[in-house]
């Protein structure tokens, strides 16, 4: 006997006013004595997936499909409720026989592009979402889904044009302001990433989305404290979000709350599913208390962080041949990778000549235009353009070990008495003749070289200055010398509309030509910078040099000490942002005359 239809409706209309589980409890209870349509089922398993009984819905689900095999809307449900509890593969059966029906429909195009973007099959998901934008290019979930692809990309502006034209379709749409807020993120453009954030919780207030977003921008702008008490109100709304808990943590570390953060990482280190981007971050926090056996035994944890991969176009064939002995063996065969990023490239490499000593046959994969300058500086002819070996799975299967350049310092950087500190980079002979013709023609007032720019690293603008911040320094017995790499033209026009005097190397680019700017450097009374790949070679040519760096900056390891030294560098003192710029500046001008 079926149920009567009254009564089905008087269960729904009980069911979405008042005791959900009692009206559950009920309609289950006439299931066993009723026939089991696949139309009464669809609504108890919809009465349960509410209640956020997935699998119990999913059940019912199987049940209503064994009675409608080839139902779309069953299988749809079923598919659904799978990717709802992070069960892809599952999900993706379900999703199959659907698209064997019925190949060019939108939605089960778009559900399948989704389902490989969870899975992380990113190249197979845009060829599903591209396919099902070309059937329907203005439904936002859609466009939500190229935008992230394109954002997994790396592609962040055109990601944020596809959220941007999602809004425009349906501005009450969160996930779009979501997604559109992670881009500024990555633009470093924290305002407009708040401004998002905000606006998706004004959507949806009841998700923990948006506010585990706008506590991110505040950790960001290191307001810590305030982003944890975010945290914790998403947390209210969502205790399985484990992401909760991870960015908690990293305002602790960021707070350098060492006990707290010890407690943290003995409670965590042996779980499956462990945060690497804490493990990097603690590692960060052990460095600047130099714990350097500790921190650089945690290290490698960047390796496995969402960022590396992305910023080594070779890394996947390198990951499978990264080796970790405790012990180099000098008969071995090795390769040394470059790290991303100049700056740490020449941090890494005053480790080289340790290696040296040890290993016979190094081959080191490096920034091409860093070949020459290693060559002549460690007098070895090992050094090959990023990609000789690492771009071909073949050639490294050639070597016995593969190591990334940062990977090196457990090795050789255990403990405080491992730094030397000293010069090791050597300046071209030839350059060092130029530059200093061109000197010469200056006047012979203290030459004070700056920068004020971190143009491509990660949250460079967040470590950055403008130069107009340096006014203070300029003064008649100085001559200001502008070494910033980039296009400085209209800071630099606008330094002289005050009259101030600053010379630049208009023939060489900055960015590309180390030899000249080494020579620049090492001719200077004293170089003024924020963190950059600059301030490493004026540091690893044990050139006076005073870097400003934020309050906090742990992100910045090896500028992150409190006695204003640095154990890579000698040459270099570290001024911190504590209070205003004008008083940072102050200091500064008193370390210039003490040079």
């Amino acid at each position: 006997m079926s149920i009567s239809k009254n009564k089905i409706v008087s269960l729904v209309d009980k069911f979405n006013s008042g005791d959900k589980k009692k009206i559950i409890k009920e309609f289950a209870d006439l299931l066993k004595t009723e026939k089991r349509t696949s139309e009464i089922l669809l609504i108890y398993a919809d009465m349960l997936s509410n209640i956020n009984d997935i699998n119990g819905a999913i059940n019912i689900f199987k049940e209503a499909l064994k009675i409608k095999p080839d139902n779309h809307q069953i299988l749809k449900k079923i598919y659904s409720s799978y990717i709802k509890i992070g069960k892809y593969e599952e999900a993706e059966i379900y999703l199959n026989k659907l698209l064997v029906f019925s190949k060019n429909n939108y939605e089960e195009l778009r559900d399948k592009a989704f389902l490989l973007y969870l899975k992380k099959d990113f190249k197979n998901s845009i060829e599903y979402i591209e396919k099902a934008i070309n059937i329907i290019n203005n439904e936002v979930f859609g466009l939500n889904i190229l935008g992230l692809l394109k954002l997994e990309a790396g592609k962040v502006n055109e990601a944020l044009q596809y959220f941007k034209k999602a809004i425009i379709i349906n501005a009450n749409y969160a996930d779009s302001y979501n997604n559109a807020g992670k881009c500024y993120i990555d633009l470093e453009d924290l305002k407009s990433a708040y401004t998002y954030f905000k606006k998706a919780y004004r959507l949806n207030s009841d998700s923990d989305l948006a506010i585990l977003n706008i506590g991110n921008v505040l950790s960001l702008k290191d307001k810590n404290n305030l982003a944890i008490k975010f945290y914790e109100k998403a947390k209210e709304i969502n205790n399985k979000n484990k992401l909760v808990d991870d960015n908690i943590a990293i305002c602790q570390l960021r707070l350098k709350n060492l006990d707290w953060s010890q407690r943290y990482y003995e409670k965590i280190k042996k779980s499956k599913n462990i945060n690497n981007d804490f493990l990097l971050g603690y590692a960060y926090l052990l460095l600047s208390q130099k714990n350097f056996k500790d921190g650089f035994n945690l290290f490698d944890a960047r390796l496995k962080s969402n960022l590396f991969p992305k910023k080594n176009i070779y890394h996947n064939n390198l990951n499978k041949k990264l080796t970790f002995p405790k012990t180099f063996e000098k008969q071995k065969k090795i390769l040394v990778v470059k790290e991303q990023g100049v700056g740490d490239e020449v941090l890494f490499s005053s480790i080289y000549a340790d290696l040296l000593k040890d290993c016979t046959d190094i081959y080191i994969e490096c920034d091409p235009r860093l070949i020459k300058i290693f060559q002549r500086s460690f007098e070895k002819d090992i050094f090959y353009p990023f990609g000789y070996f690492s771009s071909s799975e073949k050639k490294i299967n050639n070597f016995d070990n593969i190591f990334y350049a940062g990977s090196l310092t457990k090795y050789y950087r255990k403990d405080i008495k491992t730094f030397n500190g000293d010069a090791f980079l050597k300046v071209s002979k030839d350059h060092n003749e130029k530059i200093l013709n061109k000197l010469k023609k200056l006047n012979k007032a203290k030459k004070i070289g700056i920068s004020w720019k971190s143009v491509i690293n990660i949250y460079g603008k967040l470590k950055s200055l403008s130069i107009n911040d340096f006014r203070s320094l300029f003064n008649p017995g100085r001559q200001i010398i502008n070494l910033q790499y980039g296009d400085t033209e209209r800071e630099v026009a606008e330094i002289k509309n005050y009259h101030l005097d600053i010379y630049s190397f208009e023939e060489v680019d900055l960015f590309n030509d180390f030899d000249s700017l080494m020579s620049i450097l090492i001719n200077l009374d004293v170089f003024v910078t924020v963190s950059n790949s600059t301030a490493h070679f004026a540091g690893a040519l044990g050139v006076p040099t005073i870097l400003i760096c934020p309050k906090k900056s742990s992100t910045y390891y090896y500028w992150d000490y409190n006695n204003g030294k640095t154990p890579w560098y000698k040459s270099i003192k570290i001024v911190k942002i504590e209070e205003s710029i004008q008083k940072t500046m102050d200091k500064v001008n008193k370390l210039i005359d003490s040079f």
